[in-house]
């Protein structure tokens, strides 16, 4: 509560809330944006490896013919 002390004793309006703008999302009902997309570039290498280490830990590999 310092914060909101602070801006009362100066008079300064309470702080606003920052709002999700929705258009920044790929999909309206995915909760991932542009943004955070942007903050961890990393994440979709990330996340293909893991799909490629549970198929080929689950015998995927082998049931290619």
């Amino acid at each position: 509560m310092g914060e909101a002390k602070r801006r009362e004793e100066l008079g300064l309006p309470p702080r606003q809330k920052n709002k999700l703008n929705k258009s920044d999302r790929y999909f309206s009902w995915l909760p991932i944006n542009k943004s955070r997309i942007k903050k961890y570039p990393y994440m979709g290498v990330a996340t293909m490896a893991l799909g490629a280490i549970i198929f080929l830990v689950s015998g995927g590999a082998n049931s290619i013919n």
